[in-house]
């Protein structure tokens, strides 16, 4: 049956992570992946493009360098400005292919965000605009992690909102199926990086995907998940490039709940005089937009808060950080949760010990630590900032 809010039916939505634009002949394949896709199947397209990888982290840096708390609306101005590039590149690399696409901007996508520039809160998502842009153009080019606010102005949804971008997109159009393609093989049951024996699932919940990023487990934006359980969308989580295995990638709807090992590697440990107040400051810092983990261990409250976030010294002014430290946390099938914090440098090391207790299958035994690899990098992720150098002190207020 065709879907009325789009012009030739259900549309095809495609989003790709930083990662597929490691170099600028990423934009070539994903739009020559794109193309194909729009030929065999005959739909519309949507493709939500994020940063290239590097671009928004470079940016944050440079802001960080000239002030120590920018205004909320300066910082969504400027690390927005990764996506908006990736849109533009990308819709003249759909050009070369022969096939026309649409660079949309925020305003155009029918996205309406409330809250701090920087970390705003996805409200609601309307088919109109982007149904239209449909209409004159069989490919369109949205901008992930990126909506407007009631007064038109542009905002960032937060840091890797782009499966956020696609997944209301879908839900707004009526596509009933999102794909989220990206570095890894899907939904893993650990970091591929860090735990080698980690499995690929076929299938997994709902609430078991929104589980593991609540954990922070970096799978799908535990937004994204709310959003396409609300609007029933299927979520297929791929690889890129992707092969067309028919058994590759992971769907995520209905299926097993999260049985997973999860390493909050990027963030900071905190400790609380009570659990009480630790249960506040995780309240506030999740209505900032920020994902937090709360655990015990050695009897202290403790928190996880993601390092380098913005405007957060306020809200721990009565908690120390436990600098040097790691929280593994293992998620079991029957709802359990348990947390371990190990030094860092150990931190690979007890995954995997943590990952063949939960899978004792899997073939693999603990072993020493394996160092994670550098996370690829743009080297056009300058484009916009120039290399990295530091700002003279006296420059900075």
């Amino acid at each position: 049956m065709t879907d009325r809010r789009t012009p030739g039916g259900r549309p095809l939505v495609l989003k790709f992570g930083g990662s597929a634009f490691a170099d600028l002949d990423g934009y070539h394949r994903v739009a020559r992946y794109a193309v194909r896709r729009v030929t065999e199947e005959k739909r519309p397209l949507v493709v939500v493009a994020s940063a290239m990888s590097g671009t928004t982290g470079r940016l944050q840096q440079t802001l960080d360098a000239l002030v120590d708390a920018p205004p909320a609306d300066a910082a969504a101005m400027l690390l927005t400005t990764g996506e908006t590039v990736s849109v533009a590149l990308l819709a003249a690399a759909f050009d070369a292919e022969g096939v026309t696409a649409r660079p949309l901007q925020a305003a155009d996508t029918g996205l309406l965000a409330a809250g701090p520039g920087d970390r705003a809160r996805l409200v609601s998502a309307g088919p109109e605009t982007l149904a239209g842009a449909l209409a004159g153009c069989p490919v369109a080019v949205v901008p992930g992690g990126q909506a407007v606010d009631a007064a038109g102005r542009t905002v960032m949804l937060g840091r890797n909102s782009s499966d956020l971008s696609a997944v209301a997109v879908a839900a707004a159009l009526g596509a009933g199926t999102c794909e989220l393609f990206s570095d890894v093989p899907g939904v893993c049951t650990a970091d591929p990086y860090l735990v080698p024996e980690a499995r690929t699932l076929f299938r997994i919940s709902y609430e078991g995907a929104r589980r593991m990023s609540r954990h922070g487990a970096k799978v799908v934006h535990e937004g994204a998940v709310d959003w396409a359980e609300r609007g029933g969308v299927r979520l297929l989580c791929r690889p890129f490039p992707w092969c067309g295995a028919p058994e590759g990638g992971t769907v995520v709807g209905t299926g097993p709940e999260a049985a997973a090992v999860v390493v909050h590697r990027n963030s900071d440990v905190w400790c609380f005089r009570s659990g009480r107040e630790r249960r506040a400051v995780g309240e506030r810092l999740r209505g900032e937009g920020l994902a937090v983990a709360e655990f015990d261990t050695a009897g202290e409250a403790c928190l996880t808060v993601p390092a380098g976030a913005r405007d957060v010294a306020r809200h721990l002014r009565a908690a120390r950080r436990l600098d040097g430290l790691c929280l593994i946390t293992t998620l079991w099938p029957d709802g359990r949760t348990e947390h371990t914090v190990v030094p860092c440098a150990e931190a690979a090391a007890e995954a995997r010990r943590c990952h063949a207790l939960l899978y004792p299958d899997s073939g693999g035994t603990p072993g020493p630590a394996v160092p994670p690899p550098a996370k690829a990098r743009s080297p056009h992720s300058d484009v916009l900032v120039g290399p990295a150098r530091p700002l003279p002190t006296e420059n900075r207020r």
